[in-house]
């Protein structure tokens, strides 16, 4: 039997720059490769209460929820498991990122372009190669 999760992710958006994160190498799931912030649902929450909830979590920041950019679904660890991946378009409120380096040990604030060339996991990759993302998200 396959065990569903839903999953959601920030793009954050704070002076013309997206914020991405670098997983840490200690990271059991795609170590080294970069990352938005964000994290699976939890029971009795909506996408957007967990993802406010995880970004603060992960990065100290405070966003304003868009609305949702690109559903991606990880079938990597088929039959076992699926994860139905939901990146939202977010705007900074409030904060200064502060990691915790047991998850992510690296951040930067980088032009939409930029995201191309990153070793990006795999729903990141996904957007910015999908054509949907474009420098006014």
């Amino acid at each position: 039997m396959t065990l569903f999760y839903v999953a959601a992710h920030a793009l954050v958006r704070r002076a013309g720059r997206y914020l991405v994160t670098r997983r840490s190498a200690d990271n059991d799931y795609m170590p080294l490769k970069w990352d938005l912030p964000g994290g699976t649902v939890e029971p009795g929450e909506t996408l957007e209460d967990a993802l406010i909830r995880e970004v603060f979590e992960e990065t100290g920041l405070k966003v304003e929820v868009r609305g949702v950019l690109h559903v991606y679904s990880d079938r990597h660890s088929l039959p076992a498991r699926q994860t139905v991946q939901c990146v939202y378009a977010c705007d900074h409120v409030a904060g200064e990122v502060r990691l915790n380096p047991s998850e992510h040990t690296a951040f930067a604030w980088l032009d939409a372009g930029d995201l191309r060339s990153l070793d990006a996991i795999g729903f990141l990759a996904d957007l910015v190669h999908s054509g949907q993302f474009t420098t006014g998200t």
